[in-house]
């Protein structure tokens, strides 16, 4: 072979061994630039109002259950947070907590939503605390630290309190003691196989959660601070499954109140300014219907099937009976009870809110239909 000729098989095989170097370089790169697409995102500021608990947490309003649950800080880089200093509130549980290690703690998250954030985070020295993590609620910071003081002098035994809070035009966080048994609504349609949830605890329950609304109503009325979203995911339930009421008095996101003029951004900005004077009415909606879940045993919503509607149909045709959910019927609850209750919950949810009673009128109800309820179980033999 001529001596060009080699040079030419020399540096044609040097030109073919680098360009099969080049290729498998840029194999690698690519292939970690889909990793890192493909790898769970910072948490994106969401909403906590349409997600369905997918495990037992401090909130549940709707967790999506495809939603990862990587453990990372609340902060990323998305985050619009600014230096500031977290403010605790009357609770010696977090006397010493700064923002700083609030944010540098590992956190869970437990779901997205479209306006915020709700994670699980959890401390060297063994303390769990629950984050909801708010974005666009138009409000300004005066108005929103009132608000947080005004929620803290109300406090009730039934009434998750926020044990402090962080405030800047774009983001706020609330901080609350987790609570780890879940809400109404996972005892009542979670996937698990449920725990036996008979007619006296049932009663017992709406007993608390009316109590603790009538309280609170008092308390706030001038304020006009009304719970705004009241619905069984926000009903926790304490270590001795006691009810508690979560998220009292954040933003309206979705008024559970078919009539209420009161509704997205107009709701959150009348309720803020203390005029939603509906408000308190659509509590009571939202309450009457919890008390439907708790009767029937069923969704709110199921395959575009509204509960009030069903119901209003169901009596209609006086098959009310049928309304009632069958393992309550089987453990041998009083017919006669349920029914004065179902009467309570059918008023609460009368499309005018005028028409609908007060909260202490509801309190004055339950609570007979519960001593009578007592009574029967003192006599029986």
């Amino acid at each position: 072979m001529k001596p060009i000729s080699k040079s030419i098989v020399m540096f044609s095989g040097y030109i073919a061994l680098g360009l099969v170097i080049i290729g498998l370089i840029l194999c690698r790169l690519k292939k970690k630039k889909r990793e890192r697409v493909e790898a769970p995102s910072p948490c994106k500021v969401a909403s906590v109002d349409d997600i369905v608990d997918t495990k037992p947490s401090f909130t549940s309003t709707d967790f999506k259950t495809d939603v990862s649950k990587s453990d990372y800080s609340i902060y990323s880089t998305e985050s619009a947070f600014v230096p500031s200093s977290l403010v605790v509130l009357t609770s010696p549980i977090i006397s010493d907590l700064k923002f700083e290690d609030l944010l540098s703690a590992p956190a869970e998250l437990l779901g997205r939503g479209k306006h915020g954030t709700l994670y699980r985070v959890i401390f060297e020295n063994g303390m769990v605390l629950a984050v909801k993590r708010i974005k666009g609620w138009m409000i300004s910071t005066d108005e929103f630290k009132h608000r947080m003081q005004r929620l803290d002098q109300a406090k009730h035994l039934n009434v998750l309190p926020a044990l402090a809070f962080y405030c800047s035009i774009h983001e706020k966080l609330l901080v609350y003691e987790y609570q780890p048994n879940g809400s109404l609504f996972t005892l009542l349609h979670g996937k698990q196989p449920r725990r036996k949830f008979e007619w006296a605890s049932r009663l017992k329950i709406a007993a608390k959660i009316a109590e603790a609304l009538a309280y609170m109503h008092r308390e706030l009325y001038v304020d006009g601070i009304p719970h705004g979203n009241l619905k069984s995911t926000n009903i926790l339930l304490k270590n001795n499954m006691e009810p508690c009421i979560s998220e009292y008095g954040l933003m309206v996101m979705d008024p559970q109140d078919p009539s209420s003029s009161l509704n997205g951004l107009n709701s959150m900005q009348q309720q803020t300014k203390g005029t939603s004077t509906n408000g308190f009415k659509a509590d009571i909606y939202g309450f009457g219907v919890i008390l439907l879940e708790l009767l029937t045993g069923k969704l709110v919503q199921n395959d575009g099937i509204d509960l009030t509607s069903w119901v209003h149909s169901v009596v209609r045709e006086e098959w009310t009976v049928e309304v009632f959910d069958k393992s309550i019927i089987l453990d041998g609850a009083s017919e006669e009870r349920m029914l004065n209750l179902l009467q309570v919950a059918i008023k609460c949810v009368n499309q005018a809110p005028e028409s609908r009673p007060s909260i202490s009128q509801v309190v004055s109800m339950i609570n007979t239909i519960k001593e009578e309820d007592d009574k029967s179980l003192v006599y029986e033999p």
